[in-house]
């Protein structure tokens, strides 16, 4: 078929009129609304394709509060498609995945500058960015540093993602601020960032925690799960407690921290609500007596065997 023919069809495609005589196209547009909530983000997309009315009711700014393109990967080319086609200020909430596999070799893709650059202006309103299978290894087409992402974020999940961990050859750690002796206040980047997540992002040492006060100042809450080269460390253990005013949420499970981190914690982190040591093979029944002193803990979760007794110990203070 020749071009002429391809720019022919097309326009003759454009201009068919299909009868909307179904069953429908009869419904009311409340009852579509309603349907469409069943919907993924992709699948609203292949709906408001069908026609105009559909079109319509699919781009509702209700439906593009949270836009979770997680349901499967996507490569960086047509994510960068995605956010300059659909702009949205009405996004609160973006949710992406990176392919687990990129240029066939086993490993997740970067999160380039370009892709941060285009999610910052696409939702400026955006409060809640969920990033998993990212590599934030650095190199000259990645965000190897954190204050890259959009600043005005109330809570940032990097999970199953590989960031570096430390220097290496002069270059600034993930989670290292950049100094700018000019302007001291510009290093505080995310001071409206309550929530920070981690989980099952194996390359997450306890060095790197440290530079997390002066990034992130104000956390609410801080889940390490599944970090499995966090350590009891005093870095980690000053950094955690200078969180003191604000954390209210704390998840280490399956990490490497022993009953001496835990001891240290219960005596600081006194506002703790929620308390995750699950799977810490290095943690004992002992702790139990330092958990007690957490008189705001609503839910601990822990392995069984001190779960049951602090529970029975909870009983028998009351």
């Amino acid at each position: 078929m020749s071009l002429n023919t391809r720019i022919k069809r097309k326009r003759e495609l454009r201009e068919e009129r299909i009868p909307q005589d179904g069953i429908i196209f009869q419904l009311p547009d409340e009852t579509l609304l309603t349907i469409f909530k069943y919907l993924t983000t992709p699948e609203l997309i292949v709906v408001a394709g069908v026609c105009q009315w559909f079109r319509t009711i699919a781009h509702d700014s209700d439906f593009w509060t949270t836009i979770d393109l997680t349901c499967k990967p996507y490569s960086n080319r047509v994510l960068m498609k995605f956010l300059h086609r659909f702009p949205r200020t009405c996004t609160e909430i973006l949710k992406i995945s990176g392919t687990l596999i990129h240029n066939n070799a086993r490993k997740p893709p970067p999160l380039t500058e370009q892709i941060s650059s285009s999610i910052h202006i696409s939702y400026p309103n955006l409060r809640y960015l969920h990033l998993s299978h990212y590599d934030f290894q650095g190199n000259q087409r990645v965000v190897n540093n954190i204050t890259n992402l959009p600043p005005n974020l109330q809570g940032l999940y990097l999970n199953k993602c590989e960031m570096l961990p430390t220097d290496i050859s002069g270059s600034l750690a993930f989670l290292q601020l950049p100094k700018n002796p000019s302007n001291p206040t510009q290093n505080l980047s995310f001071r409206q960032l309550e929530i920070l997540s981690f989980e099952n992002s194996a390359c997450l040492r306890s060095a790197s925690i440290g530079y997390l006060p002066p990034l992130c100042p104000n956390l609410v809450e801080l889940n390490l799960n599944g970090c499995f080269r966090i350590t009891s460390t005093s870095n980690l253990i000053e950094t955690l407690i200078l969180y003191s005013r604000t954390l209210r949420r704390l998840y280490l499970s399956a990490t490497q921290i022993n009953d001496d981190t835990i001891h240290s914690l219960c005596r600081k982190l006194k506002r703790l609500n929620i308390f995750d040591i699950k799977d810490c093979r290095l943690v004992t029944k002992s702790i139990v007596e330092n958990l007690l002193t957490l008189k705001q803990l609503q839910k601990l979760i822990a392995n069984d065997d001190i779960q049951t007794l602090y529970k029975q110990r909870k009983l028998e203070e009351k």
